[in-house]
C-alpha cells in the first residue's frame, strides 16, 4: 500500500512541476517581452510606459505569480534554473536574461530561493 502512495505522490509532483514550468515559462515571455520593449525606450519616456503596460500578458503577471505561491521556494528554483540551463544550452541570450531578472524578482519576493542557497542544497542533497 505504501508503494501505491509513493507512487501517487511523486505522480503528483510530477504533474506540479510541469504546471510550474508552463506557469514560469508564461512568466519569462512576459518579463521577454517587456525587456524588449524597455530596451527600446528609456524609463522615463512615456511612450515607452504606455507601451509596457500593453504588453500582451503583463495583466496576468499576479495570476501566474498566485500559481507560483503554490510552490515552494525550492521547486520554483528548480524549475527555473532547469529552463535557464536549457536557454543557455539552446543559445537563447535575451530568454536567459529575462529569467535571471525573473528568479531575481522571485528571490525578492520570497517565492524563490537564490542560486548560492539553491546549489548548496543541490550539493548537499542532489535533486531529481
Amino acid at each position: 500500500m505504501a508503494s501505491q502512495e509513493q507512487q501517487a505522490c511523486v505522480s503528483v509532483e510530477v504533474v506540479d512541476n510541469l504546471i510550474l514550468g508552463y506557469v514560469l515559462k508564461k512568466l519569462t515571455d512576459v518579463f521577454e517581452t517587456l525587456m524588449e520593449v524597455s530596451r527600446q525606450h528609456h524609463p522615463d519616456n512615456m511612450q515607452g510606459l504606455l507601451e509596457m503596460g500593453s504588453v500582451k500578458g503583463a495583466a496576468l503577471i499576479p495570476f501566474w505569480l498566485k500559481r507560483v505561491e503554490s510552490s515552494t521556494p525550492l521547486q520554483v528554483s528548480h524549475v527555473l534554473i532547469e529552463q535557464m540551463n536549457d536557454a543557455q544550452t539552446f543559445k537563447q541570450d535575451q530568454r536567459f536574461q529575462a529569467q535571471v531578472v525573473l528568479l531575481d524578482a522571485l528571490v525578492e519576493a520570497s517565492l524563490a530561493m537564490d542560486i548560492e542557497r539553491y546549489s548548496q542544497l543541490d550539493r548537499e542533497a542532489p535533486l531529481p
